[in-house]
């Protein structure tokens, strides 16, 4: 086994584990997270709001990923002592940081798929190759 090989994982998944760009490629990876965080980029939000602005995701769906954020330190849940209660969500020093990665992506996307065809062409690879394609290593 080459050198170079021996710091390349053999797979993806274990790249998604082993690496932080992979873990970062697996986290950033999740729609769900992206669009909570882009959201939060605006200011504070309560549950039900934050809820009702992406549409079609489930309580616990959204609930699960408020809370892996707020574990992994980039949202702050605060909790209000009112009757009714209250709590909102908002992003962290560290979440605040996701706003640079959205905004790269964003001119990513305004660059090289901005039109239709570009669009509908991804939509039809996708549909056609479900599997991801393998990781060639370097020889």
């Amino acid at each position: 086994m080459k050198a170079s090989e021996a710091n390349h994982p053999s797979n993806i998944q274990e790249a998604c584990t082993e690496t932080p760009l992979g873990r970062a490629i697996h986290f950033l990876g999740d729609t769900w997270v992206l669009l909570i965080v882009m959201n939060l980029l605006q200011g504070s939000m309560r549950f039900n709001a934050l809820r009702s602005v992406l549409g079609h995701i489930s309580s616990k769906t959204l609930s699960n990923r408020l809370k892996m954020l707020e574990e992994l330190g980039f949202v702050q849940r605060l909790a209000y002592l009112e009757i009714p209660p209250r709590v909102e969500y908002h992003l962290t020093a560290k979440g605040r940081e996701l706003g640079d990665v959205l905004a790269a992506l964003e001119e990513f996307g305004n660059k090289h798929l901005s039109n239709s065809t570009t669009i509908a062409e991804c939509d039809e690879y996708l549909s056609t190759n479900e599997k991801a394609p393998a990781v060639k290593q370097a020889e």
